[in-house]
């Protein structure tokens, strides 16, 4: 199988670039491109592609971005003639505008159907691989952007949302879907990096919930802690935190702690894989979401280790072609947890929203 970059804009399927770039991330939201040609390469001159072109970039026969040209770049001298062009994908536009809702404010509606209704004016469709929860009120802020607020209200339903190879907005759970073949140095990886780093973790982790109860008596709401422990790090290092919303937190707090010790566990342990193909084994391009295992016990990792893919990178320049893929633990990738009750819990009772 051939891996041809080729861009189709404007009608036309542009091929034989020299210099490629393309990046597709589970945090990295839109997906973007920068490829290149030059003039000795024919029919450099009769390429026509206009900043702001709809565009699909592909690689073999597989789609891997569907957005927007945003930039084209030429440059003549005597002798050659260089084209250079940057895209993103389509979710760029909830990205960078603002959000636009009649009313400004949805009341009992699921995590997914906002998200359409925020899409829709850009044309990016949502697929919703989990509903997520109904919020029942959302309101939106002047300025922030449709993203923002998917984001926020995927945190809060649990679930991930990032951009797919059709340009739209998936929104669903960490996958379990795995890359043929995994990773090994000798026989697909080229090189790998194994990053090891405690700096920014903690041998136990204490969230305190400071009671507000606005409608009982004083003295009534004791401190309470929640704590989670780290038995991975050697010394003592605590890290405390304070519940943001008051009383009604008592399970989010301890989730959140939860959730602290395990993403800066899994934000410490990071595999950086240059690999000799954009394929694993049954011949399908390396995406984002996607789990491998691991075969590097010269990075004193566990064989058959399974990190999930956070990023990849396709890339091809005069020094050959290579796939650049970053891994984690699956648990720095988890959203989180947010509690969603904004008043103090006996105050959302007496409101009717408890």
């Amino acid at each position: 199988m051939t891996d041809d970059v080729t861009l189709t804009v404007g009608g036309q399927s542009i091929a034989g670039w020299t210099a490629v770039r393309v990046t597709r991330g589970m945090e990295r939201i839109p997906c973007d491109f920068d490829i290149g040609l030059t003039e000795r390469y024919p029919n450099t001159t009769d390429v026509i592609v206009s900043e702001g072109d709809p565009c699909v970039l592909s690689i073999g026969g597989d789609k891997v971005i569907t957005g927007y040209v945003d930039r084209v770049a030429e440059q003549v001298d005597a002798h050659n003639h260089a084209l250079s062009i940057s895209g993103r994908g389509k979710c760029e536009d909830i990205v960078d505008c603002a959000a636009q809702f009649d009313s400004f404010q949805f009341q009992n509606v699921s995590t997914a159907a906002i998200a359409v209704a925020l899409c829709r004016p850009f044309g990016i469709n949502v697929k919703a691989l989990s509903p997520g929860i109904v919020h029942p009120q959302v309101c939106l802020n002047v300025g922030e952007s449709p993203y923002q607020v998917i984001d926020r209200l995927c945190k809060i339903a649990q679930i991930l949302c990032y951009e797919d190879a059709d340009g739209d907005l998936v929104i669903g759970p960490l996958s379990n879907d795995e890359a043929a073949g995994g990773f090994a140095l000798g026989t697909n990886a080229e090189r790998a990096s194994y990053t090891r780093d405690m700096s920014q973790r903690f041998s136990e982790y204490r969230v305190y919930l400071v009671g507000t109860g606005l409608f009982t008596d004083a003295g009534q709401q004791p401190l309470a802690e929640y704590t989670v422990a780290d038995d991975t790090m050697p010394r003592y290092r605590p890290k405390a935190f304070i519940a943001e919303t008051g009383d009604a937190g008592a399970s989010v707090s301890k989730a959140h702690a939860l959730w602290e010790c395990n993403r800066r566990i899994g934000r410490g342990n990071v595999v950086t894989v240059t690999a000799s193909t954009w394929r694993d084994s049954a011949g399908t391009l390396y995406t984002p979401n996607t789990v491998a295992a691991l075969a590097m016990p010269q990075l004193k990792l566990i064989d058959g280790q399974r990190f999930t893919i956070g990023e990849v990178t396709y890339r091809r320049d005069m020094g050959g072609s290579g796939c650049d893929v970053t891994l984690m633990p699956p648990d720095a990738f988890k959203p989180e947890p947010i509690l969603y009750m904004p008043l103090p819990q006996d105050a959302a009772a007496a409101l009717g929203m408890g």
